[in-house]
């Protein structure tokens, strides 16, 4: 049933009337645990696969069937795993869009069924093009993360927006990859890398079931938008809608900078540790899931506590600039423990990312917020595809020319270029816009 005190704790908004009108200031009376479990589940189903891709793709690139680190092998992967990106670009504006039209608890249904047969794919097929078509399935059907951080906007009040997205990414994803990390790396020890993908698929089919007998939908009926906006639901139109105001901007831009500098460390974290330091899988398996922890409670609970000391827009330059610093100590790391430590300060500095988020989010009409999450979400994807690429490039660069902590100084300076667009767009934006505080410029 409903648990309308855990949402006036969680959500910070009160229970809505039963029967009658509902003034606008009222959200629906939905317990912020229902976009935790389905974006947890869908992002446990991807974790468990993360340790398990690169020994796959090393051991479809190697002639000798090793799970060896190599040129080739780093190649493949990033191209592999920009396959996914790619269509969750093209699609994700469309899955927003529909969303705000027919609710967000179909498109989280989607999203699960469509990792289902994905991963199967990839636990059954042998050839290679059956397994990027696999991938292709899962970017085509991917909108969890923005379906759910809608969901958290329609039942939130606007003072407890960031928090509880910050709740979202944190206990969601963080625990997500804290657990499905461990469990997939200690799997991939003792079997092959293919049963991964077998039980992530289980996974998500069992999330789909679940949401689709006893989720409660989140959209209420008065403020879905009347239709579908096709012309609107493009690739192109993130740019307007991300580019609606000079806050959505900075916002957009600083946050997609940031990430792009953490896919560099995400798409080789096991592959760079390994040639560098000679790390076993379950050693970089203990980092992640370390990250993972101090990343969840970042989320959870840094843009409430540090929110309320140095201000929102504070905790945003902080995280800026420490992810960059944290990005440049590990290019310097002469030790697996130096490195280590540089990781951890950088699952930290993503402290920023809800408030970034929270942002983008406030200035969206209340009958479009879905489709702007997933405009940010598209452009994250498009992200996420160049950042996989260039990075394993790059790092594949560095393997042949002694150079291989290059992608980290790339990121690094990427997330200083965020810094300095946060700055100077912000210091820009007129202060009546809403989300828009008196300290932007302090």
């Amino acid at each position: 049933g409903m648990d309308e005190s855990l949402l006036e704790q969680q959500s910070g908004t009160p229970s809505a009337s039963h029967g009658g009108a509902q003034d606008d200031s009222a959200k629906l009376s939905v317990s912020i645990r229902w976009p935790i479990f389905a974006c947890m589940f869908y992002f446990l189903s991807a974790a468990l696969t993360t340790p398990a891709m690169p020994s796959f793709i090393n051991q479809l690139v190697n002639d000798d069937g090793s799970m060896r680190v190599t040129e080739r092998g780093v190649d493949l992967k990033g191209t592999f795993d920009s396959i996914d990106q790619l269509f969750t670009f093209f699609f994700d504006p469309i899955w927003g869009t529909v969303s705000d039209r027919v609710g967000r608890r179909p498109l989280q249904v989607l999203s699960c069924v469509g990792y289902t047969f994905g991963w199967a794919t990839v636990a059954c097929a042998s050839p290679l093009w059956l397994l990027f078509a696999g991938r292709a399935l899962d970017g085509t059907t991917s909108c969890m993360l923005p379906i759910c951080q809608s969901s958290v906007k329609d039942i939130s009040a606007p003072e407890a927006l960031a928090r509880n997205l910050g709740t979202l990414q944190g206990v969601a994803i963080g625990m997500a990859f804290l657990i499905g990390g461990s469990a997939g790396g200690a799997l991939v020890q003792f079997e092959s890398p293919r049963l991964n993908f077998a039980i992530a698929s289980s996974v998500a089919a069992f999330a789909a079931v679940v949401l689709a007998l006893f989720s409660p939908e989140t959209l209420r009926p008065e403020d879905r938008a009347q239709r579908v906006e096709w012309k609107r639901a493009n690739p192109l139109s993130t740019l307007v809608r991300l580019g609606k105001s000079r806050m959505s901007l900075a916002a957009s831009t600083s946050f997609l900078l940031f990430w792009f500098g953490l896919n560099g460390l995400q798409v080789n974290l096991y592959n760079y540790t390994a040639y560098r330091y000679g790390w076993a899988p379950s050693v970089a398996l203990g980092l992640q899931a370390a990250s993972g922890l101090v990343l969840a409670a970042s989320n959870a609970l840094g843009p409430g506590y540090l929110g309320s000391l140095v201000g929102e827009m504070n905790v945003v330059r902080i995280g800026l600039v420490g992810f960059a610093a944290s990005l440049a100590g590990m290019a310097v790391s002469q030790t697996g423990w130096a490195f280590a430590a540089s990781v951890i300060a950088g699952s930290v500095a993503t402290v920023c990312l809800p408030g970034l988020t929270g942002l983008v989010a406030a200035q969206a009409d209340k009958d479009d917020v879905g489709a702007t999450l997933a405009a940010l979400d598209s452009m994250s994807t498009l992200d996420r595809f160049v950042a996989y690429k260039v990075m394993s490039r790059l790092f594949a660069w560095g393997i042949a020319h002694g150079q291989v902590g290059t992608h980290f100084y790339a990121g690094a300076g990427c997330a200083l270029l965020g810094w300095v667009a946060f700055e100077v767009a912000l210091c820009t934006a007129p202060r009546t816009r809403r989300g828009v505080a008196p300290e932007v410029c302090a």
